[in-house]
């Protein structure tokens, strides 16, 4: 299948965040309480302040299309932190994940920014290691998210 990376428009946002928060509660939600589950909802999937950073462009956003179809995002922030890589249920282990990561790397390296940051689900740790992530502290707790810090030198 033939699929497109590009920017994601402003006016996609919100089809962007549905597509985040369906994936996240099917696989990244089991690994985490309450607490956290409510944590992402309201810092990341309502928070009307991270969104418009998509807006200011202090965060940018790739996606992957089949035709017009958002199949997988990943954002990033001006400094290099990655804050989220989603794809659609469907599309799982076609490779979506990783073309999202080639894109952003070639884009950072024109940037020259030398290095990506995230902080990795448990669900997501074995495709952050399997592409070249390494750890960088032990999994910690943020309200309830569980997470490992990770980098990865480009």
């Amino acid at each position: 299948m033939d699929y497109i990376i590009r920017k994601v428009d402003y006016e996609e946002i919100d089809e962007a965040f549905t597509l985040i928060w369906n994936t996240f509660s099917e696989f990244v939600a089991p690994d985490y309480s309450p607490e956290g589950i409510n944590t992402f909802r309201r810092e990341f999937i309502e928070s009307k302040e991270f969104k418009e950073r998509f807006n200011s462009g202090t965060q940018i956003m790739y996606g992957a299309y089949l035709k017009e179809k958002l199949v997988g995002v990943i954002s990033i922030s001006e400094s290099g932190n990655v804050s989220c890589i989603f794809v659609d249920k469907e599309y799982h282990r076609k490779g979506i994940a990783s073309m999202l990561f080639s894109h952003l790397i070639s884009v950072l390296k024109e940037k020259h920014i030398e290095k990506i940051a995230l902080k990795a689900s448990p669900y997501a740790l074995p495709f952050y290691h399997a592409i070249g992530f390494k750890d960088i502290d032990k999994q910690q707790d943020y309200n309830g998210i569980l997470y490992t810090p990770m980098e990865l030198k480009i």
